[in-house]
């Protein structure tokens, strides 16, 4: 009885949340090497399956690069260089709706904190922040390029908007995707220097030897109690 009520709140949370963030169009934000192409990538959906055949326009820090056609699994695509490091903010329309994210561009050997949004940064089964969550990961974001993942149950339409009430540093989320996320990385040439979250995030991190931190035992992580722990291992200047 106690699993089921459990699932039936988890539900009733997810369908609160996402009720609230329905867009017809997502971009699913990137991270990219600065001067090389990059297809940037929007779906369009109907009330639950993808909707394909519908126009996306494109902009990249205020200024649109084109539009394109949706294919038939609702996937639009459109090609862009960076042209310098930093993150750029992207939006994409189709129609009324309307949708925006983020492009992190890098150089090769650029170091990234991972963190993984269900794994540490809310409260199990809730919406709230841990406390200092916030303020430390702000103070990571002066320090070091930083990269959310969507790893748990919510869909990248309910953790953009929680990140967003919540006034998280932006940053770029990204599926985890079993942990191709870091194969993806590597292969840019990106150095994984710090994974914060669950148990099964971490593990999938470890050929990649980065630092990791944890709120629960982990093989080959570091358990903390809370943020500020975290902030003081890195020495950040937190304010």
């Amino acid at each position: 009885m106690k699993v089921i009520c459990i699932f039936i709140a988890t539900l009733a949370f997810i369908l609160f949340f996402s009720v609230g963030s329905y867009a017809e169009v997502i971009f699913y934000d990137a991270i990219c090497l600065k001067d090389e192409k990059i297809m940037l990538r929007a779906v369009t959906k109907g009330k639950v399956f993808s909707k394909g055949g519908q126009m996306v326009e494109f902009s990249v820090d205020g200024t649109s690069i084109g539009r394109s056609l949706s294919g038939g699994d609702g996937a639009a695509f459109k090609e862009f260089r960076a042209e310098k490091t930093g993150l750029h903010k992207v939006s994409v329309a189709s129609g009324k709706d309307k949708d925006s994210g983020f492009l992190l561009s890098l150089k090769k050997g650029a170091e990234i904190v991972f963190i993984d949004i269900e794994g540490s940064m809310f409260q199990p089964m809730s919406g709230n922040p841990k406390k200092d969550s916030q303020k430390v990961i702000k103070a990571i974001a002066k320090r070091f390029p930083v990269v959310y993942l969507q790893a748990g149950i919510f869909d990248i339409r309910t953790l953009k908007k929680l990140l967003k009430e919540n006034e998280f540093a932006e940053a770029p989320l990204l599926q985890w995707r079993d942990g191709n996320v870091f194969e993806e990385a590597d292969k840019k040439g990106l150095k994984i220097k710090f994974v914060i979250g669950g148990k099964i995030v971490i593990e999938s991190a470890e050929e990649f030897t980065p630092k990791a931190f944890s709120f629960g035992e982990v093989e080959g992580a570091e358990e903390v109690r809370d943020w500020e722990e975290i902030g003081k291992k890195m020495r950040l200047v937190i304010k």
